[in-house]
């Protein structure tokens, strides 16, 4: 089963289907193509919704939240595709989701959303200074909305430089500014703070005070959205790294409550806990880890597994040994 990537993997920012009212199940009436499509595409059934998706916009082609619904759709249904290992239907499907945004921006050019997931496909596909320059015009045309800013930052972070990781940060605070119960800011800043702490200690002691708004901000996340996997196992990232790895042990705990088949929980579990001399445990965690390896991208080789395995037996080994009695 392939493993959940942790954040960021923002590149492709969640964005809520529609506003508040325009889909409530057992209020809104399941009439027309697009409210059927609203609802497959909230129970998962995303071949249904992007049908009935089609059929609205063969009713009215200016249909744009059926059309920007379309391309989300699309999208989704190419990461599952990805999944599935089926990589060439997966890229046809976000070359159709490319053509309707830009389809919807050329009767819409300030379509927030839209700009933003176009933005996120550029840069996918290499064209990094066009997406950075569409979220540049977006953030002008939405100075008071918050997701240009963190869509924006993103790409700016995954760039891994110093004074981009700067620029990040100060986006993602004015976005917090504006917002403060925005989760993917919360989560996004927490990273770029902890990243820049790691890359300035060097060999010198990590920087508590950044290590401590990392960390108040991925808190604030969780309070948020407490079943944010990435946020739990960035938290837990962080605690290993600032040296508090019995801290990180209930954030990685409660990930795998919410996601049992998540292979870097049980893999850093399985180093805490080794290390900790809670043995059978370790093992066990490093034995379900390596049961639900993806053999296209693995965490670890097979080598690996079987080195850190034989080391663990020999520990257990070695502790159920009964004592020698002294020499007479």
């Amino acid at each position: 089963m392939n493993s959940v990537r942790t954040r960021p993997a923002y590149l492709l920012l969640v964005l809520g289907l529609l506003c508040a009212g325009c889909f409530h199940r057992g209020v809104t009436p399941i009439r027309t193509h697009f409210n059927k499509g609203v609802y497959h595409y909230a129970e998962g059934a995303l071949d249904a919704a992007i049908s009935e998706y089609r059929l609205a916009l063969d009713e009215d082609t200016r249909d744009h939240r059926a059309r920007f619904n379309l391309a989300e759709a699309l999208e989704t249904k190419a990461l599952a595709l990805d999944g599935e290992g089926a990589g060439e239907r997966a890229e046809h499907l976000r070359q159709e989701a490319e053509d309707h945004y830009e389809a919807l921006l050329a009767d819409a050019p300030g379509h927030l959303r839209a700009s933003v997931n176009l933005a996120a496909r550029e840069y996918h596909t290499g064209d990094s200074s066009a997406a950075e320059d569409r979220l540049r015009a977006a953030l002008t045309r939405h100075p008071h909305s918050a997701l240009p800013r963190v869509a924006l930052a993103a790409h700016r972070l995954s760039s891994n430089q110093p004074a981009a990781r700067h620029e990040a940060i100060d986006l993602l605070e004015e976005a917090l500014r504006q917002d403060p119960t925005n989760v993917d800011a919360n989560v996004l800043v927490g990273h770029a703070l902890s990243r820049q702490a790691m890359d300035e200690s060097g060999s010198a002691e990590i920087d508590p005070e950044l290590i401590g708004r990392a960390r108040a901000a991925f808190r604030r996340a969780l309070e948020l959205s407490a079943d944010d996997v990435g946020a739990l196992m960035a938290l837990a990232r962080l605690e290993r790294r600032a040296g508090r790895h019995a801290d990180a042990l209930p954030w990685l705990r409660r990930a795998l409550y919410i996601y049992p088949d998540l292979i870097e929980a049980h893999l850093e579990l399985s180093e805490i806990l080794a290390t900790r001399g809670d043995l059978e445990e370790a093992t066990l965690h490093l034995w379900q880890s390596r049961q639900l390896e993806d053999a296209t991208r693995p965490q670890l080789t097979s080598e690996q597994y079987q080195q850190r395995l034989l080391e663990l037996y020999r520990r257990l080994t070695e502790r159920e040994q009964p004592p020698v009695p002294p020499t007479p």
